[in-house]
């Protein structure tokens, strides 16, 4: 999801300044991250990958920027770390959060959605060794799919992946949710980047 454009690099650095004024140990325990508080370090992993985020940028383990929507998704989720955990634990789609009024963000949720649908359309041994790799683990109730997995995209943002293969009436399905309170932690621009890369780690895992 790299972006080539000033304005992204202009939107970035506007982050960096607003971070700069965040105290990061407090956003320890509400967020479940470690912080190095002698560094002014949040170190946060990301679908398994690990980065350290501060007033002077998001890196990887190698030392590397990532691209512009991860950075996106890090920063947002310090700067918008709630000063308690909310309780609202139950898994709703993307339409049904109280801030997705952009129709924009609502196609491109329901593009990574309906392109892993159509990817794995009578291939689903792939799509569960993908779900695998990706550290899916079963959710504590059954849901009657061919695969119900929750995938850790953040520290307090799981995310509840569903998916039905095609049978003779009904097309293949995938559903991605969210605990209701993951709008607490992230907007709906993040929500939306996390869905798709749902869709690209999906398909760089699968055997």
């Amino acid at each position: 999801m790299e972006k080539k454009n000033p304005i992204f690099k202009k939107n970035y650095e506007g982050y960096l300044r607003q971070l700069d004024g965040v105290d990061l140990s407090m956003c320890e325990s509400i967020l479940g991250i470690a912080v190095d508080k002698e560094k002014g370090i949040a170190k946060i992993p990301f679908f398994r990958t690990h980065y350290q985020v501060s007033p002077l940028g998001v890196v990887d383990e190698r030392g590397k920027r990532p691209d512009y929507g991860i950075c996106v998704v890090l920063l947002k989720y310090l700067l918008m770390c709630p000063t308690r955990i909310p309780p609202e634990t139950d898994w709703i789609s993307y339409r049904d959060f109280k801030d997705t009024g952009q129709a924009q963000n609502t196609g491109l949720s329901s593009y990574a959605s309906q392109e892993i649908s159509k990817r794995y359309t009578g291939n689903t041994l792939p799509l569960k060794a993908a779900v695998a790799a990706l550290g899916g683990r079963p959710p504590g109730t059954e849901y009657p799919y061919d695969i119900s997995a929750v995938l850790m995209a953040l520290p307090r943002i799981p995310i509840l992946f569903l998916y039905n293969d095609a049978d003779e009436q009904f097309p293949a399905q995938a559903s991605i949710l969210y605990e209701r309170r993951a709008a607490s932690f992230l907007d709906a621009e993040c929500r939306v980047m996390i869905d798709w890369y749902v869709l690209e780690y999906l398909k760089r895992v699968e055997p």
